[in-house]
Parts: structure tokens; C-alpha cells; sequence
């Protein structure tokens, strides 16, 4: 159980934009990687981490504290609603901003890519409890593999790694009862063909 936890608070959902943000901004290999400064790609990183780590949990637990939800948990499916959109607005902001720089489009999509399953979790969230760690993994998976295709080969070890991710966080989801089997594997689904799309499409 406290393994399952940790795996949890590890790879929170919220995380996702600034995971796929380093994986693409420090690949040495890659032309993304000389076309911005080692300063640039930093304060890219900053700005994300800003607005889609800090400040929605900021707001979280301020959401909390105001007693609008329960817990930093949220395990409410009626409580998750107003949180995503929260997330889905800052998601948006940093979408804009990285809008008005002169940056290659991966960087781009990445952002918008964010918004995207951040959007769809909530407009099925408002019908059906539906697992954000599982969209969010599976949606990196989903790009990389897209990036993989259209801009630059990914390792394939690197690939089998974030499937097995997918794997052991499904399973840590599933070990704390936090979502039903069909939760998770549909989120799986989702996040993963929408990614893919949706970065095919934005780049």
C-alpha cells in the first residue's frame, strides 16, 4: 500500500507537462536541444512548473481549505470538476505564453497537448469517474511515441520503459481502490489515442 502511494504521489498528473518538457528539451541528440539556450530551456521549464504544478496546487489547497472539496485527494468524482478546470485554465495560460515566443513547435504542442487531456478528463469526469494518473502516463507515452514518428526517433528501451510506467502506475491505482479496473484501462486509452493525435495534429 505504501509503495502504491508512493508511486501515486510520484507521478501525479500534474507533473506530466514539466516530464515531457525535459525529455524533449535536454535530449542532446535532438535539434530542439541547439535551437534553445541552456537559459531558455530553463526558464521554459520555470514558467511550466509555475503554472502547472505550483499554482494548481496552490489552488487546491486552497479549495481545501475553503472546504469546496474534502481533501488534496480528491477522490470525490463530483469534487474533481472545479479543480480541472482550474488546471485547464492555467494549462491554457502557459499554452498562450509559449505562443509568443519564436520557439519550435514541439515545445508548442506540448503545451497544448497538456490542455487537450486535461479538458477531455474533465468533460468525463462530469459523467463518469475516470483515472487523471492513467490519462496523463499514457498521453506522455502517446507523444513520445508521436515525436518518435514525426521529429525524432525514439530508443526503443526508452519506449518499453514508459509503457511499463503505464503499467506499475495502473497497478498502484488499482492496489489503493482509487478507480475500478475499466477506469483505468479506458483512461489508458484515451490519453494515449488523443496525445497521439493531438501532437500529430499541433506539430
Amino acid at each position: 500500500m505504501r509503495l502504491a502511494k508512493a508511486i501515486s504521489y510520484i507521478t501525479h498528473p500534474v507533473f506530466a507537462t514539466i516530464a515531457m518538457l525535459v525529455f524533449v528539451l535536454f535530449q542532446k541528440d535532438s535539434y530542439v536541444y541547439y535551437t534553445i539556450s541552456e537559459q531558455g530551456r530553463w526558464f521554459f521549464i520555470l514558467v511550466a512548473t509555475v503554472l502547472t504544478v505550483v499554482a494548481p496546487m496552490i489552488s487546491v489547497g486552497y479549495l481545501v481549505y475553503s472546504n469546496q472539496i474534502s481533501s488534496i485527494h480528491i477522490e470525490n468524482r463530483n469534487e474533481r470538476i472545479i479543480p480541472l478546470v482550474i488546471t485547464a485554465a492555467y494549462g491554457f495560460g502557459l499554452y498562450y505564453l509559449f505562443s509568443q515566443f519564436q520557439i519550435p513547435s514541439i515545445i508548442l504542442a506540448i503545451a497544448g497537448v497538456g490542455v487537450i487531456g486535461v479538458i477531455t478528463t474533465l468533460l468525463i469526469t462530469m459523467f463518469w469517474k475516470i483515472s487523471a494518473h492513467m490519462v496523463a502516463i499514457s498521453g506522455f507515452g502517446g507523444m513520445v511515441l508521436a515525436l518518435s514518428h514525426q521529429v525524432h526517433p525514439v530508443d526503443t528501451w526508452v519506449i518499453m520503459g514508459i509503457f511499463i510506467l503505464m503499467g506499475i502506475i495502473g497497478w498502484a491505482r488499482l492496489r489503493l481502490e482509487a478507480h475500478t479496473f475499466w477506469q483505468v484501462i479506458v483512461a489508458w486509452i484515451i490519453g494515449f489515442i488523443i496525445a497521439y493525435q493531438a501532437t500529430v495534429y499541433l506539430l
